[in-house]
């Protein structure tokens, strides 16, 4: 599929935001056909971390904002943080990790299989190495 990329308004030039969730599904595997948006792919590495895989065409080294969070369908004491970013080579892309955290014991954690508990995350790169 051949995306089309608008930029977005903002101080500067450049922006490209790439944007969406998916559903975490306790210690299994995340199911790709419950992920919204297009332009990433993301695996749970283990306990409450997670790799979001950005496609190819986002081979943009300069990543100006990141934000996750999570959605769940009771309150609980937890969050989702981002971890660290990779930047894209010629020969691999880029990626994220998105951390749970347990806020009462500081620990990764897995968020239970529901329908509406997700992961929803938001990131702006930009195209250009000028503003």
């Amino acid at each position: 599929m051949s995306l089309i990329l608008q930029d977005i308004m903002a101080e500067g030039r450049g922006r490209v935001v790439v944007e969406g969730s998916f559903a975490p599904n306790g210690s299994s595997a995340v199911s790709s056909a419950s992920n919204k948006g297009v332009g990433w792919s993301v695996a749970r590495t283990s306990a409450g971390l997670f790799t979001i895989t950005f496609d190819g065409e986002y081979k943009y080294n300069q990543l100006d904002s990141f934000t996750a969070f999570l959605q769940l369908a009771t309150g609980d004491d937890k969050y989702a943080q981002g971890g660290t970013y990779t930047a894209p080579t010629s020969t691999a892309n880029g990626t994220m990790t998105v951390r749970v955290w347990d806020a009462s014991g500081a620990a990764e954690t897995d968020v239970a299989a529901d329908a509406n508990n997700r992961i929803n995350f938001v990131a702006i790169f930009r195209k250009m190495d000028v503003d």
